[in-house]
């Protein structure tokens, strides 16, 4: 009988710590939702918000990854609750993929995307402007309502 209470002490002294740890072990965050513009214009600068609640309510550092070779943002570490924002400027026309991903300081999150394209800027009056210039004599009376 003295057997089984030493057996069973030594147990419960092996086991509780095990089962502590696996029932609280660090939970990664959720990739980060990303918010803001998906188009604009090159040399405008944007906004962008990063969202993400870690499970174990740990404070949360989102990187961000801008897709264009420049270097990558940092954001926090950030209250559990709080959001992120970020701005940013693309130099180049083109279609550019924003990552993110959060890291609670013990376990980092997926990366989270979002497109955003900075397309050519393309008037009509500059079109008509470059069809004048390439064929001078062509439509002789409307080239001179638009000079």
């Amino acid at each position: 009988m003295k057997n089984n209470i030493i057996c069973a002490l030594v147990c419960l002294i092996v086991i509780i710590p095990v089962l502590s740890t696996i029932a609280f072990a660090n939970q990664p965050p959720p990739a980060p939702h990303i918010t803001g513009p998906t188009s604009g214009k090159t040399g405008v600068l944007y906004s962008y918000g990063f969202c993400c609640k870690d499970p174990d309510g740990d404070n949360i550092t989102i990187y961000i990854d801008w897709d264009d070779g420049s270097d990558e943002t940092t954001i926090g570490p950030l209250p559990p609750d709080l959001c992120g924002a970020a701005t940013h400027t693309w130099s180049y026309q083109g279609t550019y993929v924003i990552s993110a991903k959060a890291s609670d300081g013990q376990a980092e999150s997926n990366w989270s995307t979002m497109e955003v394209i900075m397309p050519k800027d393309v008037s009509i009056n500059g079109l008509f402007f470059w069809f004048f210039e390439v064929f001078p004599h062509a439509f002789p009376i409307l080239r001179h309502l638009f000079w």
